[in-house]
């Protein structure tokens, strides 16, 4: 088991059982090493083969079988309902950011999960470090709407955005912390008019995928607050990691967080509007080329999904101010030699002014 599934299993065991969402090739909890697991995607196996084959970065042989075929309504309707409330466990990796409905979703986890014991798993793709980089963190207040209507499919405003702020980076979809060069749109921004125009609210109308939400660690954290307060969503962060590469992981547990005061509560949002501030800061700094930036960082982000070392970037960047300061200094003194040879000038002027009063 890699590190990675380790940490998004921890306090799960195989006789646990388990709902994973559209593992695909790559399940976290795979049934051929034990595990309980009921494995959710939009089609039968033989259509996920049919559509893979041939897939550069997709296995067939590892792709799993599918035992419910979710591909329309809530998740929990795809359920027979005796079966619903008795899963300890509904992994999501990579899932949460194309559900048009993030709100129903969650409700479909309560309904599907044991109320006591029930743990939400997710690995959410970074938007700092992968092709959304483009595309601003959502709002509750956009859950909200999306949850207002039921959406099924992408609002068309979701799928213009996707297609017009989608870049790649070297080619490369997901980057981590690796210096931008050679940025490209996937579409031409006429694509993304025509994905938007092709939009209709059709009970029969082609479902379109698209990243429609983004996130940073502090804005999902900050969603989950909001939502349990304004009662849309009874769900609380358990605990929640940035990851060296793309994305980051997380737990959910039933029951929002609780505040004694409006006061501790607000308190707690603009803490984490301020985290959001800083992570798209660090974005910023790397998406620009900020020259505060360290060599070491630089060399640092060649290689995907590395993180810099704290210590390291903390002293190259103190360096790098400093170097600035004294070329600033510099620059500062030679703007003064005028000043200096006129104050020359006019010392001795002075005293010859001084003299002569001394005489009248």
């Amino acid at each position: 088991m890699s590190d990675r599934s380790e940490q998004l299993l921890c306090g799960l065991t195989k006789t646990d059982r388990i709902i994973e969402i559209g593992p695909l090739h790559a399940p976290i909890a795979p049934k051929a090493e034990g595990w309980a697991t009921t494995v959710v995607d939009h089609a039968p196996r033989e259509e996920l083969l049919a559509k893979y084959m041939g897939h550069e970065h997709v296995d067939p042989e590892l792709i799993q079988e599918v035992d419910v075929i979710w591909c329309g309504g809530t998740l929990h309707d795809a359920f027979p309902a005796e079966e619903q409330g008795g899963y300890h466990a509904l992994i999501a990796s990579h899932v949460i950011e194309h559900v048009p409905d993030v709100i129903g979703f969650l409700d479909s986890a309560s309904r599907l999960l044991d109320p006591q014991q029930g743990v939400v798993v997710l690995a959410i793709p970074d938007k700092r470090w992968c092709f959304d980089l483009f595309k601003p963190v959502s709002t509750t207040g956009q859950m909200l709407a999306a949850h207002r209507t039921r959406l099924v499919r992408h609002s068309p405003d979701k799928l213009f955005d996707h297609a017009a702020y989608s870049a790649s980076n070297r080619g490369v979809d997901c980057w981590g912390r690796a210096k931008l060069s050679d940025v490209r749109f996937y579409v031409r921004l006429e694509d993304a008019k025509l994905a938007f125009d092709a939009w209709s609210d059709a009970p029969d109308a082609p479902y379109v995928d698209s990243h429609a939400w983004q996130f940073t660690p502090s804005s999902f954290e900050l969603l989950i607050l909001e939502l349990g307060e304004v009662g849309a969503a009874d769900w609380r962060i358990d605990w929640i990691a940035e990851q060296p590469n793309a994305e980051f992981s997380l737990h959910l547990r039933r029951g929002r967080q609780r505040f004694a005061s409006l006061k501790e509560r607000d308190a707690r949002r603009i803490e984490l509007l301020k985290g959001i501030a800083r992570e798209l800061r660090e974005q910023a700094n790397w998406q620009l080329e900020d020259p505060i930036a360290s060599d070491a960082d630089a060399v640092a982000s060649d290689s995907v999904g590395t993180v810099p070392d704290s210590s390291a970037s903390v002293v190259a960047a103190t360096a790098a101010r400093l170097n600035q300061i004294e070329a600033d200094l510099g620059r500062l003194h030679e703007s003064l030699r005028p000043v200096h040879s006129l104050l020359s000038t006019l010392l001795p002027m002075r005293r010859i002014v001084a003299r002569l009063r001394g005489r009248v």
